[in-house]
This record gives structure tokens, sequence and C-alpha cells, in this order.
């Protein structure tokens, strides 16, 4: 289920590049770069999908188990004998049935889109190119264009984009201009009959059209599709026949085979579970976007509270006599060292580690410095990061004495943080409170009113 799930997370991304759009959004990438600092936001974002549609795809086909049990074990279908006609000036009614046949089997029946300007050579190849393509695809599933009994495929574009196709049947009696076959299996010549479609290309300026013969033959009809074509034509003859009266007799066999015939839809409140499984599925997916908001919500909450420590060392390492590189350096190691014993990851060291790794890589510190800012996305971070590339363009002597100041405001922040953490927790600590007044006050008064 997961490789499936993956499967369709590429088909909708390669659907996503050949609409003009990027495969990931840019705010989700973004968001993944925020909430996972060390990993592939695109990989990444590729294997959260692919599980959510897995286990979306899991929650449809347990929903799709439990109807098709309901079907086979439930008794929604009603057996007939007799249709019911339409009053007279009402119309024709249909009726969608099934037929049991003495087998046992059940089958089902109907009783009624600029772009990059090219040369006139490319356009020529691009044209012949396209032509190529369609004759190579049109066939579909028909073994070739002589031999045709199933639907042509008949591409709008080809050439990857770059050529239009329009296509118009010569034969409007035998092919439609989508390349579906008009006339019944019946209707056919059993020698088959030859049909021509018109294929206008177009590229930019440049149009060619084509003459593309194809060869219909009827289908080859199985057993089941023989059985229940005869039987609605046998239908149809004795519904006709009995057209006055008021009901319709349906024929208790055919074939020598005994029918049984039901009303298709009854026992319809299985769909329900069908449509309840969806839901599931829907909410699921929803869930997981929220899930994602929260965890933004978690991160920028961790990383304000890190802020003040983070550039109060920062500050003393800087104090202390060490380039602004070397404390970073040094800081990033301390919190690998504390990775290995088991600490949990911190977003904002996080984010530094990959500073340093840009740094060992070659990119210059104040460009370094101003991409660990963005990427951390907050305004504390921005205005760390802004600091220490000012630092290094214009060689400022003040740095120590900015951070200090830095540090002690975002102390300060911190403790408004704190303080209103405990607001908030407060808050949702009301609820219980007051079901717990209400428990002593009914523990008190209901004794009192009992003795009366």
């Amino acid at each position: 289920m997961g490789k499936i799930g993956i499967w369709m997370v590429d088909k909708y991304r390669d659907f996503r590049k050949k609409s003009g759009k990027p495969p990931v959004p840019a705010e989700r990438l973004r968001r993944l770069r925020r909430l996972y600092p060390s990993a592939d936001p695109e990989k990444l974002s590729r294997e959260q999908d692919g599980k959510l549609v897995s286990r979306a795809g899991r929650i449809l086909l347990a929903g799709s188990a439990v109807w098709a049990l309901a079907g086979i074990f439930g008794t929604g279908r009603r057996e007939i004998s007799v249709l019911e006609r339409p009053a007279y000036g009402s119309g024709a009614a249909t009726y969608y049935l099934e037929v049991e046949r003495e087998g046992g089997d059940l089958e089902e029946l109907e009783v009624s889109v600029g772009e990059q300007r090219l040369t006139d050579e490319e356009k020529e190849r691009v044209l012949e190119e396209a032509y190529q393509e369609i004759l190579r695809l049109m066939p579909g599933e028909n073994e070739s264009l002589e031999n045709v009994s199933l639907p042509l495929f008949l591409p709008d574009e080809a050439a990857g984009g770059l050529a239009e196709a329009q296509w118009t049947s010569e034969n409007r009696e035998l092919l439609d201009d989508w390349g579906g076959i008009l006339k019944e299996p019946g209707e056919m010549d059993p020698e088959g009959e030859e049909g021509t479609y018109l294929l206008t290309l177009f590229c930019g300026e440049e149009i060619r059209t084509y003459e593309i013969p194809v060869q219909v033959f009827p289908p080859e009809q199985t057993g089941e599709e023989q059985f229940l074509s005869g039987l609605g034509e046998e239908l149809e003859k004795s519904l006709e026949a009995d057209g006055e009266s008021g009901e319709a007799q349906l024929p208790s066999s055919y074939r020598g085979e005994a029918l049984t015939w039901y009303e298709a839809g009854a026992g319809g409140e299985a769909g329900w579970i069908i449509f309840l499984a969806v839901l599931a599925a829907l909410w699921t997916a929803a869930r997981a976007g929220q899930s994602q908001k929260e965890a933004l919500k978690a991160r920028e909450k961790q990383m304000l509270l890190d802020y003040p420590e983070l550039v109060s060392k920062f500050t003393v390492l800087l104090q202390a006599g060490l380039s602004p590189r070397n404390v970073w350096e040094r800081m990033v190691s301390e919190y690998e060292e504390k990775k290995r014993k088991g600490a949990e990851p911190r977003y904002a060291w996080e984010e530094m580690r990959i500073t340093k790794n840009q740094l060992d890589n070659g990119v210059y510190e104040s460009q370094a410095y101003g991409e660990f800012g963005r990427r951390c996305g907050l305004h504390a971070y921005m205005k760390f990061g802004a600091l220490l590339e000012q630092n290094l363009r214009q060689g400022s002597t003040k740095l120590s004495l900015r951070l200090k100041e830095e540090a002690e405001e975002s102390f300060e922040e911190r403790k408004n943080m704190a303080r209103r953490l405990g607001e908030e927790a407060e808050t949702k600590l009301m609820l219980p409170m007051f079901l717990m007044l209400l428990v002593v006050l009914t523990v008190i008064m209901v004794p009192g009113f009992l003795s009366f």
C-alpha cells in the first residue's frame, strides 16, 4: 500500500509540472524546512504524502470491505417479478435491475490550455515528431489501426505539449470526434468498415493536416456479454408486446436458465458505509495539515524560549576573545555532544548546525549568518543574524555590546512569554475546576434535598 501511495503522489506531481505549477507548493516547502531542518523538504513531503494516501486508501478499502460484506449478508434486495409501468403522459422510466442466473451469478441490466518561439525548421521537426507519436499512441488498446474494435486514443497535444491536435471524424455514423465507435456490434459489417480521421496539427503558426484511415471491426463478445445482450433484446420485445397492461411481466427463465430478478439500489443504507469511509479519509488528510500547523506553533514557541540562552552564551564566548565563527563552531560542537548523550533535538541549534556545515563548505560568513536568520523565520533570529552579518560587512566594533543588550531584551521577553503561558494554562484549567465544583455541589445538595 505504501508503494501505491508513493506512485500516486509521483503521478500527481507530474500532473502539476505539466500544468506549469511547482510539484510542491513553496509555502509547504518553507514549512517543512523549518520543522525538519536536516531533511530534504521535497523528499520528506513525498514520503508524508505517500503515507497519507496509503492511510486514506486503507480506510477506503476497509469501508469497501464492510460495504461488500453488507451486500453479501444484507437483506436489502427485494425480489420482484413485475415492473410498474409509469402513468400515461409521465414519460418513459428506466429501471436498473440485477438478475441472478441459475448458477448464482448476479448481473446488472438496464431495461431504456508566451512559450518559446521555434524556428521554422524546429516547427517542422515538432510537427513530424507529433505525427509519428500520435500514430504510435492512437490505437490505444487495439492491435493496430487496421484492426480496431475498441475506442481509439485521440490526444489533444503531442511532442511534449509543443503541438496541439484537433480531430474530425469523416464518418460520423461510424466514429465520433473523440475516438469512440458509434455503431453497435450488430449493426456493423463483420468484414469490417473503413473510417477516416482528419488530424490537424498546430505548432505556433505552422499547420499540418493529415488523413488517417482506420479499419473498424465489431468487438468480440464474451459469453456473459452475449447472454446479457440477448436477454436485453428478449426483454424489450416482451415489454413492447405487453404495453397495454399496467404491469410488465419479467421472464422467469432464458436459454434454459432460471432467472430471479431484484430491484437494484434497494438496501442503499450500505452506501452510507462508503460515505463514512470517504469522510474518514478526508478527515485524516485535514488532520495531517492541522498537525503540521500545530507543530509550527510548537517550533516557534521552543525557538523563542531558547533564544535568550543562545544569545547570552554567544555573547559570553565572544567577550572571552573568540571570533564569531569560532563561537559558532564551539556552540554547535557542544550541542552535538549533548545529542550523542541522548538530549532531544532543538530547532535553533539544528539551524546553527546547518549554518556550520555551510561555513565548512565555503559559504561566506556574512551570507551564512543572513540565511540562518531567514531560515528561522522569527524576528529575533533575523535580528541576530543581521547583527552578525553587519559586523562582518561593516567591521562594527560594538558587536559584543549590541549582543549583550539583545540578550537582556530577550530574557525580559522570555519572562513575558512565561507569564502568558501561565495564563493560558489557568484558562485551560477553568473547565475542570468548574466540573469539580459541580460535583462538590451535587454531593452536598442532593442529600439535603433527599432529606425533605
